[in-house]
């Protein structure tokens, strides 16, 4: 397999990101969309607590997002690191590159205050995945994003 390619996020990824936001059902059932996703983090650029993340198709391509991270330093009770969003596009799952995001992330923020993220209570493969990374499941938020959709909390330290 070729060594993955991730880098930091710039504007010109954001297209790429909003596409994968508007081709996941997941999202769909939040009423998030590519657009929500765009202003976000066109935002989240500017902010120094932010780390975004692509994974993109690399040589002359080098808009195609496969996929990106938002992550937030301190972002969970100004003591963790935040996993705030991690999407993956259909065609590039099963590849490697969400655990490469995370751990990529893990190396700076695993050890200083853990890392915090949410999954939704019906995403069981997103909670397999987290599972097999090493986190572990300390709480649930009932209704917490959007009506109806409890959130899990997931921590790693």
């Amino acid at each position: 397999m070729h060594a993955l390619k991730i880098v930091p996020m710039t504007t010109l990824h954001l297209d790429g990101c909003a596409a994968i936001v508007d081709s996941t059902p997941l999202f769909q059932r939040y009423n998030y969309t590519g657009e929500m996703v765009r202003a976000q983090l066109t935002a989240a650029l500017g902010d120094p607590r932010a780390h975004l993340l692509v994974h993109h198709g690399g040589g002359g391509d080098a808009e195609r997002v496969n996929a990106f991270a938002w992550f937030v330093a301190r972002g969970a009770f100004d003591h963790s690191g935040y996993l705030r969003l991690i999407a993956v596009a259909e065609q590039a799952r099963g590849r490697g590159i969400g655990a490469a995001m995370i751990e990529l992330l893990e190396t700076q923020y695993v050890g200083r205050g853990g890392l915090a993220l949410l999954v939704s209570k019906g995403n069981v493969d997103a909670q397999r995945f987290y599972e097999r990374l090493g986190y572990h499941k300390v709480g649930q938020l009932p209704s917490y994003v959007a009506e109806g959709l409890d959130e899990l909390i997931y921590f790693k330290n």
